[in-house]
């Protein structure tokens, strides 16, 4: 390697002020290293020499010229990394922005049903007063049908009823009220169900109110 290598290679390192860094845009032979990186950049990435060649030309580069060539090699390599970590990034963001607003979608209908559940309340305490008279038997058949009408439209739009009654108790959709004590019934099941909860797909827009029982 010549002598003047090593003092060549140092001043190709971060400038130490601003006026140093004016001169090394000036210096002829740091232009010159510059030039010979750039030559050696061009016969490595030439496409249209052989292996063969492409090998044969980088070897007849000096030391300086294969020094500037394996650190532009080593910014490359840097660089292409962080391409690469950011794409991987910019991927991971784009795949929760759509799962997050494939879900927004997929229970959009969550507030309005939920405001739809105290008619399906009234109508079923409705249907429940029919059947102590028979004045309000043709009422009782109106409203019958109306729940029927109702429920089966909730169930169109995925909305179903939660099952409660003679249910072991479970708290992720069920919300003890109040307790009993019947020996016909096993322990910590579903007593009496006190008002219905509701299911939205997967997700529970209510949750049942309900008497659990319990054993001494």
């Amino acid at each position: 390697m010549p002598d003047n290598a090593g003092k060549e290679v140092e001043a190709k390192g971060e400038p130490r002020d601003g006026h140093e860094a004016d001169d090394a845009l000036h210096d002829p032979e740091a232009m010159r290293v510059a030039d010979e990186a750039r030559h050696g950049e061009e016969i490595a990435e030439d496409e249209d020499l052989s292996p063969r060649k492409r090998a044969k030309r980088l070897r007849k580069l000096n030391d300086e010229e294969l020094i500037a060539l394996g650190e532009e090699a080593a910014k490359a390599d840097h660089w292409l990394d962080v391409a690469r970590r950011t794409q991987a990034e910019l991927d991971n963001t784009l795949r929760r922005v759509k799962r997050e607003h494939h879900d927004d979608l997929k229970y959009a209908n969550g507030s309005l049903v939920r405001d739809l559940l105290p008619v399906l309340d009234n109508l079923g305490r409705a249907l429940q007063a029919g059947t102590q008279s028979e004045d309000f038997k043709s009422l009782f058949e109106g409203v019958s049908l109306t729940n029927k009408l109702f429920i089966e439209a909730l169930a169109r739009h995925k909305v179903t009823p939660i099952e409660a009654q003679g249910q072991p108790f479970d708290p992720a959709v069920h919300e003890a009220l109040m307790t009993t004590t019947n020996p016909e019934l096993d322990n910590n099941v579903v007593a009496m169900e006190l008002e219905r909860g509701w299911m939205l797909l997967d997700r529970v827009l209510r949750a049942s109110k309900v008497q659990v029982n319990k054993k001494d």
